[in-house]
């Protein structure tokens, strides 16, 4: 861990008021690797051959560099920096981004898939062209919906093993965005850029995935890897990898340290108010992919122990009905 520790250097939340708290409820190491488990389910897991454990050194050793990462990861949407400069200008206006929506057939289909969600879209009629999407949603719902729409083709990546695995990670991505938003507007914190940090923090999760993805077919060994190929490293590097991608785009330097905190967080830790709103978002969208379904009671005590909204799943269900 000599690595993370050079990185990370500075104590995270020196200079903040906010602590975190491990839920008994569903304590931060049951649900990663509850989570884990849902991304890579366990079937007969075979020992790591000598090609896969070499693999792994690879790409554990390269993902570091930041030349590799810019070759792993797309570089920021141009429409990411051009929302969050919107919330400083008092200027901006529905029509700002009419024109960059309708220069992208794939963009546009994606809004209006997005702003026909039921959480988008509650009141339920169907919006069909990208003008009226826009006017509908109003600047804050179209910063989310637009910031959703170029994101996600970088998270919800196909691969040749666990074919599911990239939109679980989109959809969880998705979920802990909306998540943020909701603690944030409980708590009357800043909502728009802690869903973007939602939404980003699990890009380390699926560049790592991806370059085991690609490394494991090029070696095209006849034995598929399974979890223990896969979640490991992840869990080892992923907010870390998160944390440096938001550096490599130059994200809002509060996005950056909430990420940054992230990295072996513990029980008691003094982060910055985003940080502990993304912690506690994640842990509740964790839960909601693989604890709700066989025991509701002990998701909701998550909810109440942490002093989560207690709609938060219903917010969630709606979202997930569309998206």
């Amino acid at each position: 861990m000599a690595f993370l520790n050079k990185v990370f250097s500075k104590k995270a939340g020196d200079d903040s008021t906010s602590i975190v708290k491990d839920a008994a409820a569903f304590p931060l190491a049951t649900a990663q690797r509850a989570f884990y488990l849902h991304l890579f389910p366990k079937k007969t897991e075979q020992p790591l051959s000598v090609p896969q454990k070499l693999v792994i050194d690879v790409v554990k050793n390269t993902i570091q560099d930041k030349n590799t990462r810019r070759k792993a990861v797309p570089r920021l949407p141009s429409v990411i920096p051009k929302l969050l400069r919107s919330l400083r200008d008092p200027d901006s206006s529905v029509k700002d981004y009419v024109e960059i929506v309708n220069k992208d057939p794939v963009m546009s289909a994606s809004v209006l898939k997005l702003a026909n969600s039921v959480y988008f879209n509650p009141i339920g009629a169907r919006i069909n062209e990208i003008e009226r999407a826009i006017v509908k949603l109003g600047i804050d719902g179209l910063r989310s919906v637009l910031s959703a729409a170029v994101m996600q083709p970088i998270i919800q990546k196909e691969s040749a093993y666990f074919t599911q695995a990239g939109q679980k990670i989109w959809q969880h991505s998705l979920n802990c965005a909306v998540a943020c938003e909701v603690i944030a507007q409980h708590r009357s914190s800043e909502k728009f850029k802690v869903y973007i940090l939602g939404l980003m923090h699990d890009i380390g999760k699926i560049t790592i995935f991806s370059e085991l993805c690609k490394q494991f077919k090029i070696n095209n060994e006849d034995v598929e890897p399974g979890y223990n190929a896969f979640a490991p490293l992840m869990m080892l590097l992923s907010p870390a990898v998160s944390y440096w991608v938001a550096k490599d785009w130059e994200l809002p330097q509060e996005v950056c340290k909430a990420l940054a905190e992230q990295v072996n967080i513990k029980n008691e830790a003094k982060v910055s108010p985003f940080a502990k709103i993304l912690f506690e978002a994640n842990i509740a969208c964790e839960a909601y992919a693989t604890l709700r379904g066989r025991d509701e009671k002990k998701a909701l005590a998550l909810l109440e122990e942490l002093q989560l909204p207690s709609h938060l799943f219903d917010q969630l269900d709606q979202l997930s009905r569309d998206v």
